[in-house]
């Protein structure tokens, strides 16, 4: 007699094949949301902030604002950044990455509408209010980044800093421009480029979040994070890497125009710079790719730049200031890439990313802010370019170092015995 299967005890493998199926689909659906979503996310977390400095001049005229008023209002956002920084373990124990973005994404809209009021009151606390969730966004993402791409990392966190250099690159090119030949339009044009860009990004993140979004868990800045000397030498990394950075950043054009260019020129140059920091940005991933740990990277990231600030310095400047375009660039793009993709690195789960960010960024825009302030002291002072020079020499010689302790292939708060051997992801 023929034997016949029981249909009841027979296995269910095409039922097994449509759930894999669909589980499949269902991930790759997320991934892509996701990934759209991190765009638009970070094209709000750098434009608000060079929007704002690029509409300075016409801005401080239209409201009054004294000089410790507007030297507040350009400090203010790397404070915050730092302060915030520290806050986003917290935050993100309590509310998970997801919950995190959605709400400061809403205060960031928050913040750029009551910005659209013509008051010096409105204006610096809705800048505290952008800058707030900005800061908090900071500490978040790189965990976050690391729990849903942790095999593909460098390349997304790539992404993630390019996009946050085009933002802010697009929206100091186009603020001159929309606020009119002198300006009048400042608030018609801080509004077109936060706003709406804004707005999207709540669009895209809210929809897409988990019906019931994953609390942080262990997310936090764990004391023994302050005793180990990885940890530390990431954050020097990074704080240095920023020093140079915003010290570039707030005053390349003045430096330019005190060798012979124009301040038009001058400001070309920056711009010149800024783009050239996406090239620097995109090589990451290759070269992670390419040596067997991120040592040789930081390495070539100390070299760029005390080539580009001794060309800036030194050399004619009619030569000089175009070489430094290249190399700055080069060297800043791919130094802010390579200081947080090493968060992720260096850390064994998102939890402890979390809790490195905080750590990293808290501590590294605090080292940032004595770049644009002690640049503008010592610039301002008899000493001038020459000290100018060697302390940010030294700065470089620091972040050098830094590097290549950071770039070792190992995990922060793991027995020596251990990490030997830790797990390369790139």
């Amino acid at each position: 007699m023929a034997s016949r299967t029981d249909p009841q005890t027979s296995p269910p493998t095409v039922t097994r094949a449509a759930t894999d199926s669909a589980d499949t689909s269902a991930r790759r659906r997320r991934t892509v949301w996701l990934l759209a979503a991190l765009v638009m996310v970070s094209l709000n977390l750098r434009a608000p902030i060079s929007a704002v400095s690029a509409l300075l001049t016409p801005l401080v005229s239209d409201l009054g604002l004294s000089g410790w008023g507007q030297t507040l209002l350009t400090v203010l956002p790397t404070v915050c950044l730092a302060v915030f920084a520290f806050a986003g373990p917290a935050l993100v124990r309590r509310l998970g990455e997801e919950r995190l973005v959605a709400v400061c994404l809403i205060v960031l809209l928050a913040g750029d509408l009551l910005r659209m009021v013509r008051a010096q009151a409105a204006l610096f606390l809705g800048t505290l209010l952008v800058v707030a969730a900005i800061g908090a966004i900071n500490g978040a993402i790189p965990g976050l980044i690391k729990r849903e791409f942790g095999q593909r990392l460098a390349p997304v966190m790539t992404l993630y800093t390019i996009v946050l250099t085009l933002g802010a690159a697009g929206a100091s090119a186009l603020a001159p421009r929309l606020g009119g030949d002198h300006g009048t339009h400042w608030l018609a044009s801080l509004a077109w480029i936060t706003v709406p860009v804004a707005v999207v990004a709540c669009v895209t993140w809210l929809p897409g979040m988990r019906r019931r979004a994953a609390s942080g868990g262990r997310a936090r800045i764990p004391s023994a994070l302050w005793r180990d000397g990885l940890a530390w030498q990431t954050t020097a990394f990074f704080g240095f890497m920023g020093l140079s950075f915003y010290f570039v950043l707030g005053w390349l054009p003045t430096v330019c125009h005190e060798r012979g260019m124009s301040l038009a020129q001058g400001g070309l140059v920056l711009a010149v710079t800024s783009l050239i920091q996406v090239a620097g940005s995109l090589g990451v991933p290759a070269l992670i790719r390419r040596m067997p740990d991120q040592r040789g990277v930081a390495v070539i990231v100390g070299v760029l730049n005390a080539g580009g600030l001794i060309a800036l310095m030194a050399a004619p400047i009619s030569v000089g200031a175009w070489i430094a375009a290249a190399l700055l660039g080069l060297s800043q793009g791919s130094g802010f890439t390579l200081g947080l993709t090493l968060i992720g690195l260096r850390a064994k789960d998102a939890d402890t990313a979390v809790g490195l960010s905080g750590m990293v960024q808290g501590v590294g825009y605090l080292i940032a802010i004595l770049g644009p302030l002690g640049g503008g002291a010592l610039l301002t002072s008899s000493a001038g370019l020459t000290a100018a020079l060697v302390l940010l020499l030294v700065v470089t010689a620091g972040e050098l170092a830094a590097g290549v302790g950071a770039g070792r292939n190992r995990h922060v708060l793991e027995p020596a015995a251990a990490r030997t051997g830790t797990a390369r992801e790139v």
